[in-house]
Order: structure tokens, then C-alpha cells, then sequence
């Protein structure tokens, strides 16, 4: 079940954020902005690449500055969420049973697709995008899930495949620091909560968002941390401000 009241608070606090795009689309820039664009990769979801982890996906995100106090954002997780085998062993000292185990093989791939519009409440005065800020977001993700279980004692494997997609809205608080007006760097944390999702089995749980570090008991909510290492491009003016 949905968290009606928490869905409540964070469509509002949505809407909250949204409201100063159509305040500030219309107005100039008040500072240079001399590079719009930026392109920026999640630093933690490094280090599984190139380790045994089970997990081997990567965080990548494109920045659109609009002015000096608004940015959209494009953020896409996607890979190998979960690969792993457990192994479970059954009568172990049990000589007359014999010893037995089951054997268990997961593989879920798949992607988080998260637009969002990020409000810079405390700003730099010489850089845009530069600051403390906070965001509205939006998450689709699709889960694909393949489990297959070998019983020792009968010499036998089940298969099980599920598939499940989300909507989900969130909201989001960051700092961003850019060096030399080419790089930048952007540590933030968001949380989100369920708003519609679809299995195709009604047989195996519903998949949960493995790009996590925190869920609910119920895994309708749960908050993620990205840490962005930035690379800017592109050409902005140097505007002043309508009177």
C-alpha cells in the first residue's frame, strides 16, 4: 500500500519547487554563464566495476542551466543491478538423511530514467549553478529478473522470471561546486515514494529499487545518494536583468 500522507507531503513540495520555473523561465541571466550544458558521471557507482560486487551499474546524468538560480536535470541508472549465488546446505550432520543443498542463481538487470528541476536557493553571486539547491523529481524504473533454483536432492531446477516497472515521485536536496567553469562536482540525496508499478508475475515479490541505500519496510519509499563528477560545455551569454 501507498503512503497516502507521504505522498501528499512530497506531490507538494513538488509542486513547491516547480512553481519558481515559471517565475524564472522568462527572466535573463543576472550573471555569466559561460558553459550551459554539463554532463556528469555518479562516482559511486564506480567502484563495483571493477570489483566482484554483485552489482555493475553506472549513474549518468545531463545538466541544462536555465539561469543563475534554475537548472534540468536528465539522471539514467542503468546495468546489472543484482548478480549473484547462494548456496544453502541442508542436513549437514544428518548422516542417515544424506546431504543435500539448494542452489540459487539471481540476475536482475535493468534502468531508472529521473528528470528533475533544481532550484538554487543559496547561490554563488559569479558562477551559476553553483550552490546549495533544492529539486523535484520524477522516477521510472524497469526491473527484469531471472532466478533459477537447483534442488541437489532431485536433481532438479526451477525458473522464475519477473518483470516490474514504477512510477515514482521525490524530492531532493545537493551542493554543487564548479572549478575553472569546465568541472564540477555534486553531492545530493533524495527520496522518493511509489506512486504506480506493474509485475508481470504475480508469483515472485514485486522488484524493489536496487540503486538504494535505504528503503522502507514495505519498499514503497527509499532515499538514494549520488556523488557527480561533472564536465561542463557548451557557450552561455553574459545578460543583464530585465528592470
Amino acid at each position: 500500500m501507498i503512503k497516502l500522507g507521504l505522498v501528499r507531503k512530497i506531490t507538494l513540495l513538488t509542486v513547491i519547487l516547480i512553481i519558481p520555473f515559471f517565475n524564472l523561465i522568462g527572466q535573463t541571466d543576472t550573471i555569466k554563464i559561460s558553459r550551459k550544458n554539463i554532463i556528469k558521471i555518479n562516482l559511486i557507482s564506480l567502484p563495483p566495476l571493477f570489483n566482484n560486487l554483485s552489482q555493475k551499474w553506472i549513474g549518468l546524468e545531463y545538466q541544462r542551466i536555465i539561469n543563475e538560480k534554475l537548472s534540468l536535470s536528465l539522471l539514467t541508472d542503468f546495468g546489472i543491478f543484482q548478480d549473484y549465488r547462494f548456496t544453502k546446505y541442508h542436513d549437514f550432520f544428518d548422516e542417515n538423511g544424506g546431504f543435500s543443498y539448494t542452489q540459487e542463481d539471481v540476475f536482475i538487470p535493468g534502468y531508472h530514467i529521473i528528470p528533475s528541476i533544481n532550484y538554487y536557493f543559496i547561490r554563488s553571486k559569479t558562477k551559476a549553478a553553483q550552490g546549495i539547491y533544492v529539486a523535484g523529481k520524477f522516477d521510472y524504473y524497469h526491473y527484469f529478473m531471472k532466478t533459477d533454483i537447483y534442488h541437489s536432492s532431485t536433481n532438479q531446477t526451477e525458473s522464475y522470471k519477473n518483470s516490474t516497472y514504477r512510477f515514482n515521485i521525490g524530492c531532493g536536496l545537493g551542493a554543487q561546486y564548479v572549478v575553472y567553469e569546465r568541472f564540477t562536482l555534486d553531492l545530493n540525496v533524495s527520496l522518493f515514494t511509489k506512486l504506480f508499478s506493474k509485475s508481470t508475475s504475480e508469483e515472485v515479490p514485486e522488484l524493489y529499487p536496487e540503486n538504494s541505500f535505504w528503503r522502507s519496510s514495505d519498499n514503497s519509499s527509499w532515499a538514494t545518494v549520488n556523488l557527480m563528477l561533472g564536465y561542463a560545455f557548451g557557450s552561455g551569454k553574459n545578460r543583464k536583468s530585465k528592470k
